[in-house]
């Protein structure tokens, strides 16, 4: 048995109710910057489908309708896919005597399965290919569809058919559409043109920051810094003229169920700027000087703040271990705990804004030898406060490194305390003197001090030490340093 349905090759009257569109604003969407809702992939070329969470946004939509006395079924089909149905708001402007009696969201596209079901009982047409290349054509009430298809015919007669390239149907079913489908039933007191607003937070859109440092050429550090926003829609709807606000926050939220994401994919750049209008509870707003338009599988780019410039400090840390104390926890008093540990030198550069910089992320450029431009690195930045510093990971040093080795240990076990040393060894092979910062964790227990020390050192924290070593060029230094741990309890 062999079924060879064609779903290209549907034939369907598609019908239904339509709105009309109102001459004023229809569109007004907030957008919110969260990092935990807008992954990378929300912003990516080519999506991943199946990512529903990322993104999220509330839109207002207005629509007007030419209403009946009594009850009216109302319907529009494009709305987000990925909305939230229990979360849906519709009124009426003005609340003149209408009443929402009931409202349901349909979002599975058409697909033959779906049509089929919906026909049993119905008459169809179906049409099979014979071995001969020649086409038949059969009508008939649609009685079933377990193990191919069974038509009663208009002479009675019943035939089941398991090979077919085509059914045609006559209509299309209320309940169906081809696209994402909000019904609503309002009843009213008179008849007349009314305005509906539909409200709803859908994933999908989201938008992030995105800077540009571009380091000036010389010893100073210093940098031309600039902001836009890139906003994302992956709504599986296209939102025209649409009046947006940027909310950079995160609101709290509930986690939802994820559901199959659909996609159409545009392109789209513009050149619109946002301004940053006030505050929104406990975050940020910014409201885009002009309605846009928003396609679905698109990106928008717009100006969030011009160039301004700005210092910077470009830095070099040397973390030789990552680990931390465990407070609570009985001393670590392994001799090689966290000993091979290997870590680079990172090349970091630290800067202030004067304005308040949502979560995003910066790239870093800065002009060769020939005058060309040539990017130097990029990170992540989280929600900073305006004045907060921004600490930027470039990447690693090539021609920086750094060693660590323990050069002692002692465990006393009845005096309750350890004594650790260690060496680092600093190497700078480039053509000039390089500071580089040694940043080291006190991560055997909580109570520690720093007995013998080859270098000055400033305390950052409660487990935490910096010191700063200057390395000639093309030369090596050493740092050493003892720290004892104690302890007044007895651990086995």
């Amino acid at each position: 048995m062999r079924f060879t349905p064609i779903a290209g090759m549907l034939l369907v009257a598609l019908c239904g109710a339509t709105s009309a569109q109102p001459q004023t604003e229809r569109f007004a969407i907030s957008i919110y910057n969260g990092a935990s809702s807008n992954s990378d992939a929300l912003f990516a070329p080519n999506p991943d489908d199946n990512d529903t969470t990322s993104g999220y946004a509330v839109v207002r939509d207005r629509r007007q309708f030419d209403l009946v006395a009594g009850d009216n079924n109302l319907q529009v089909r494009d709305v987000a896919r990925l909305l939230d149905p229990s979360a849906i708001s519709i009124r009426a402007i003005p609340d003149d005597g209408i009443e929402i009696l009931s409202q349901r969201f349909d979002s599975d596209p058409i697909s033959l399965d779906s049509l089929v079901q919906r026909h049993l009982g119905h008459a169809v047409e179906v049409t099979t290919d014979g071995s001969n290349g020649n086409s038949t054509t059969l009508s008939g009430v649609l009685l079933s569809n377990a193990g191919g298809l069974t038509l009663r015919q208009a002479d009675g007669h019943v035939t089941t058919i398991t090979e077919y390239s085509r059914i045609t149907f006559t209509d299309l079913p209320k309940d169906l559409s081809a696209t994402p489908s909000l019904r609503w039933e309002a009843a009213s007191k008179k008849a007349g043109s009314q305005t509906f607003e539909i409200i709803y937070p859908t994933h999908g859109l989201g938008w992030r920051a995105e800077y540009s440092a571009w380091l000036a050429s010389g010893g100073d550090c210093s940098m031309n810094f600039a902001a836009w926003a890139q906003i994302a829609n992956r709504s599986g709807t296209d939102f025209h003229g649409a009046k947006v606000k940027l909310i950079a926050g995160e609101p709290h939220r509930v986690a939802q169920n994820s559901r199959p994401r659909p996609m159409m994919m545009k392109a789209r750049a513009g050149a619109v700027a946002a301004e940053e209008s006030g505050n929104v509870g406990d975050y940020h707003e910014y409201t885009i000087d002009t309605p846009v338009d928003l396609f679905s599988g698109g990106l928008l780019r717009v100006a969030l703040f011009p160039g301004q410039p700005l210092p910077c400090q470009r830095q070099y840390i040397f973390e030789g271990s990552s680990l931390r104390a465990n407070q609570g926890m009985a001393p670590n008093v392994q001799r090689e705990y966290g000993v091979d540990e290997r870590a680079p030198v990172k090349s970091t550069l630290t800067l202030r804004v004067d304005r308040a910089l949502p979560a995003g992320r910066i790239r870093v450029i800065q002009d060769a030898s020939d005058g060309s431009p040539e990017f130097v690195g990029e990170d992540n930045v989280e929600h900073t406060p305006r004045n907060e510093p921004v600490s930027i990971d470039l990447g690693d040093a090539f021609d920086i490194r750094g060693e660590r080795a323990q050069t002692d240990f002692q465990f006393d076990k009845d005096a309750r305390t350890i004594n650790e040393s260690f060496s680092i060894r600093l190497v700078n092979r480039s053509a000039h003197e390089q500071t580089v910062v040694v940043r080291e964790h006190f991560y055997r227990w909580t109570q520690w001090s720093i007995t013998q020390s080859s270098e000055k050192y400033e305390k950052r924290n409660a487990d935490t030490v910096d010191f700063k070593i200057a390395v000639p060029a093309n030369a090596d230094t050493k740092l050493t340093y003892t720290a004892q741990y104690k302890w007044n309890e007895s651990y086995k």
